[in-house]
């Protein structure tokens, strides 16, 4: 065998076997895509997965955190009902405790002395006292009524009424003597009728015709009570 023939085989040869390396490198890359396909497409789905299940985290909190925040603003909202409802009490008590001053529709009940009877001798059932003016607050209270002053003094649940004729005195102020001006805040009506009713006010009505004392009796829209001064003085009382 000449060389050159040698020669001619080896170059054969050595094309054929880059001629393989080359397919075979062309199989293996088709063989490989496949597989780097189904790779990304499985990493893709392990992402998505995460993600589901990093949403499903987050939306397990939300839901805890909105609860949180709704019962928190329930009972800010409990909290501020409960507040106010204290609130209105306290005003409430307040206003019947004479500690705040009031207006509203109410009544105004005035009482003047009346004249001497020379038949009645020596009595002087014409002056109004301490209780006829004691009387006719009981009875406001009793119909209805919601605060009430006389002379401009505010009337409290613990006033007390005393006197001597033509004088009256309420808790330890000063004495006063008529015209007596008794005004009331509440139910106006429900006080007009039970001032107006024959069998109210007994004492009074009767003096009313034996001495003809003054008694007046009008509905108002708008009576304003001051509030109970608790620095009243007592110049009647000496301290020697």
């Amino acid at each position: 065998m000449t060389r050159d023939r040698v020669l001619g085989i080896l170059a054969v040869a050595a094309v054929a076997m880059a001629t393989g390396f080359l397919v075979a490198g062309q199989v293996k890359s088709q063989l490989l895509t496949p597989s780097n396909q189904v790779a990304r497409y499985q990493a893709l789905v392990h992402s998505v997965q995460d993600l589901e299940k990093s949403n499903e985290s987050w939306r397990a909190q939300i839901a805890t955190l909105r609860a949180e925040i709704n019962a928190l603003e329930g009972a800010a909202a409990q909290q501020s009902a409960t507040t106010q409802a204290l609130q209105n009490q306290v005003a409430d008590l307040r206003a019947h405790a004479g500690l705040t001053a009031v207006h509203g529709p109410g009544v105004e009940v005035d009482l003047g002395n009346g004249t001497p009877a020379p038949s009645e001798g020596v009595q002087i059932g014409y002056l109004i006292n301490y209780q006829d003016v004691q009387d006719v607050v009981n009875l406001l209270f009793a119909n209805g009524a919601e605060g009430a002053s006389v002379n401009g003094r505010r009337i409290t649940p613990l006033s007390a009424f005393s006197g001597s004729e033509g004088e009256v005195i309420i808790d330890q102020g000063p004495p006063l003597r008529a015209p007596i001006k008794i005004l009331a805040v509440g139910d106006r009506d429900r006080m007009v009728v039970a001032l107006d009713a024959p069998s109210a006010l007994p004492d009074l009505r009767d003096r009313e015709v034996r001495f003809q004392i003054a008694l007046t009796v009008s509905g108002k829209p708008d009576v304003r009570l001051p509030a109970y001064d608790s620095s009243l003085q007592i110049p009647h009382v000496s301290t020697s």
